[in-house]
């Protein structure tokens, strides 16, 4: 691989290739809806606490990745109601939220309890997670407690205020919500073109992760807190492959400094814990492995001599089928810009695509 743009465009389709399709996005508006109007519809117990349904996580701050081995992806919603959780048991939420789908003919044998959530499984399509919450005060404020099943309380949580923390991150514009709503409109989905590097950056990482811990699943780092930790470190850098590299190196060394363990919390509500994973066991461990993995394995693709290289080293951290997918339409690219007369050759003989691109030289990056 002889530029920086080269790669960049890889890892960019690499990551068109990890999203939604347009027509899955519909599909997922088109329940999505349909599960907010059930929860909030006239006749439902839930109504009188005044339900608002709004997206959170992946799907809300456009860093979804599509699972290895099947075609569905993971949707987190909130159905915030309008109760004093002093006052309120935290299971009875959870217990009326999930009562409330499986009284419904369509929901009822789609319906899964899981520890803070009720989960929608559509086959083959999504795997709807549905937390209830409550907010922190009734007048003002973003935060919010839910339910967790196992300790039987509430706990702080911030989904929203975390969405916008991450937004700023990326720097890119805040979205406007209606607030008068009770089921919160989706955010339109994002161009993959108008991804920035942050996002693109976490979505990488997210299918190293998934390969990576395969056979230990349980020991995996939690999707937000890799990507919190991502958007604490990330410098605004323009290029994809430069912000993951950088990433990648704050984070080591953070880790390696850490030895015992890190306390990652949200970022938007300090009273959540967001790395409680790492309090006991081997999951700690595990992930300070796997960035040594990832790291030794960029490396490798930095010093890659030649595309057939590359695409060998990427495949190892992000999958043959979707840097295979990712490469065709690279080449593509190359071949419209060589019929334009817009592809150049470099002074060692290597095609670059634009000037002014350096080379990416063996263990080093930008000239590093």
């Amino acid at each position: 691989m002889n530029s920086t743009k080269d790669l960049d465009q890889l890892l960019d389709y690499s990551c068109r290739e990890l999203q939604l399709s347009p027509t899955s996005h519909e599909k997922a508006e088109q329940r999505y809806r349909a599960v907010g109007a059930w929860l909030s519809a006239e006749g439902s117990p839930l109504l009188p606490f005044s339900p608002t349904i709004y997206p959170q996580g992946s799907f809300r701050i456009g860093t979804t990745v599509l699972p290895i081995g099947r075609n569905e992806h993971d949707l987190d919603f909130v159905c915030e109601l309008n109760v004093d959780w002093r006052r309120t048991q935290a299971l009875n939420m959870l217990d009326a939220v999930e009562q409330r789908l499986r009284n419904h003919a369509t929901y009822a044998p789609m319906v899964e309890r899981k520890k803070r959530c009720i989960c929608l499984n559509y086959a083959g399509d999504f795997h709807m997670d549905i937390l209830p919450a409550a907010p922190e005060t009734v007048r003002y404020g973003t935060e919010v407690r839910i339910p967790d099943r196992k300790l039987a309380e509430w706990l702080p949580s911030n989904p929203k205020g975390y969405a916008k923390w991450f937004e700023e991150r990326c720097q890119a514009l805040e979205k406007a919500l209606l607030k008068d709503a009770q089921v919160e409109p989706l955010t339109p989905q994002q161009s993959a073109d108008d991804k920035t590097p942050l996002q693109r950056a976490v979505q990488l990482m997210k299918r190293a992760r998934d390969r990576y811990f395969m056979k230990t699943p349980d020991d995996a780092p939690r999707s937000i807190v890799l990507t919190t930790l991502a958007g604490q470190v990330y410098a605004g850098q323009a290029s994809t492959a430069q912000a993951l590299h950088d990433i990648l190196e704050s984070l080591t060394s953070l880790a390696s400094r850490a030895f015992q363990g890190l306390e990652v919390r949200n970022p938007a509500n300090n009273a959540e814990v967001l790395s409680e994973q790492w309090v006991t066991g081997s999951a700690y461990g595990a992930f300070r492995g796997w960035l040594q993995w990832f790291s030794a394995e960029w490396e490798k693709v930095l010093s890659a001599g030649s595309i057939q290289a590359t695409e060998n080293q990427l495949s190892v951290l992000f999958g043959e089928d979707i840097v295979r997918k990712a490469l065709v339409k690279h080449a593509a690219d190359i071949e419209s810009l060589r019929k334009s007369g817009g592809l150049s050759v470099s002074r060692t003989g290597a095609l670059t695509m634009g000037a002014g691109i350096r080379s990416i030289r063996p263990n080093t990056f930008y000239g590093k």
